[in-house]
């Protein structure tokens, strides 16, 4: 989107077509050179030239990429514009001669929050451990407002000019729309949330309209970190997420796992090689069992440090003992070879443990604990809130 004077539109620019006209040729010529040289290198070189007539295969497509993809795009256009009424929405397909209109009135807008916006540019220093991201500051007019058919929804619109976002909060004030400001960003702030958000929850101020909006900071570059708001996303895995919240109860982790260790020696205590080592099957069901319950335990824990390795170390040979004992003097007697054996792959277990820990980082990824550091400030503001309430 571009334009000026509350006037925009996608459509592709002049020298846009400029640029793509010169990247077709480009591609396009480069992919004739390499099928004539293909052509000639596979009468001696049969794999050399099959690979350059796949390249020349991949610059094919990509050159139809890109003129198909251009003549897609302008066939349908959508264009917007300010008024003093509202912002109206029109796409226009040029394929089946459709217009649609929509439009966003001002009278329909209930409040309006105005949260910062940072967008990364570049980075600077070529040492990785003292690279600074600078950020522009933008800011995203957040407007709630009252749908036809009743029901509250948000309307959003970002710039970085004053000029393109003055006339917006000039048409708000008009309109006796309350207007506030937030110093949190809203990007992460899931879009189930998102209105709860915008309505009442994120902490903020009320916003007095001057003659220009210079205390915004539009376009400013910093390398100050954006203070993204999570407080929804944290209240919201707290109340589904049991598995999490209880910490994964390292009590019963370690009792579960001093029992499979106890099955493990009843198990194996004979499977071992002419060579005195374990057999294959024996070691793949060992670390495949103790991982599991490594991976548990280091996905509970609230950071990944060293003390917590040392943690689970000490408790699993202490296991390790407990088991020996009960298994050889309480129901039969295991071959020293299998305890050597057993004990040599525990201290290696031990050593790769960081690695194996990679597992847990993903499972964080995908399913990320709430008590873990990324949302400590927002469980402690929870906390806080909750302690007032019940005071």
């Amino acid at each position: 989107m571009y334009g000026k004077n509350g006037k925009y539109t996608d459509k592709i620019r002049w020298y846009h077509w400029i640029i793509i006209i010169v990247f077709v040729l480009f591609f396009a010529g480069l992919t004739v050179l390499i099928t004539k040289e293909a052509i000639l290198v596979l009468e001696d070189e049969i794999v050399a030239g099959s690979l350059m007539l796949i390249v020349s295969l991949v610059l094919a497509g990509l050159t139809i990429f890109l003129i198909a993809a251009p003549f897609r795009h302008s066939k349908k256009v959508t264009n917007w514009e300010l008024s003093e009424k509202g912002y109206v929405t029109t796409e226009t397909n040029s394929e089946t001669n459709e217009v649609h209109h929509s439009e966003f009135l001002f009278t329909s807008a209930i409040k309006c929050l105005i949260s910062p916006l940072s967008v990364s540019i570049y980075q600077t220093n070529s040492n990785s451990f003292n690279t600074k991201i600078r950020y522009h500051k933008y800011v995203t007019l957040n407007i709630v407002y009252r749908k036809e058919d009743g029901e509250l929804d948000v309307f959003q619109f970002s710039h970085y000019s004053e000029e393109e976002l003055y006339p917006w909060l000039l048409h708000l004030q008009n309109h006796n729309v309350p207007i506030e400001i937030t110093v949190f960003e809203l990007t992460e702030v899931p879009a189930i949330d998102f209105l709860d958000v915008v309505s009442n929850e994120v902490d903020r101020r009320p916003y007095v309209l001057k003659d220009s909006l210079k205390d915004l900071g539009l376009k400013l570059v910093t390398t100050e970190k954006p203070n993204l708001y999570t407080l929804a996303m944290t209240k919201r895995l707290m109340q589904a997420n049991l598995f999490v919240e209880k910490k994964l109860g390292n009590k019963l982790m370690f009792s579960a796992q001093f029992f499979i260790m106890v099955l493990f020696l009843l198990l194996f205590h004979n499977q071992y090689n002419r060579d005195e080592t374990l057999t294959w099957t024996t070691k793949v069901t060992f670390y495949f069992i103790f991982t599991i319950f490594l991976t548990l335990y280091l996905y509970g824990v609230p950071q990944l440090k060293k003390q917590f390795y040392f943690k689970f170390a000490g408790v699993f040979i202490l296991q390790w003992i407990l088991a020996m004992v009960l298994v050889n003097y309480g129901i039969l007697n295991i071959p020293e070879t299998f305890e050597f054996e057993l004990l040599a792959h525990i201290i290696m277990f031990m050593l790769v443990s960081p690695l194996i820990s990679i597992l847990a980082y993903m499972i964080r990824d995908i399913k990320p604990a709430i008590y873990h550091e990324k949302y400590r400030k927002d469980l402690e503001k929870l906390n806080q809130n909750n302690s007032t309430a019940t005071s």
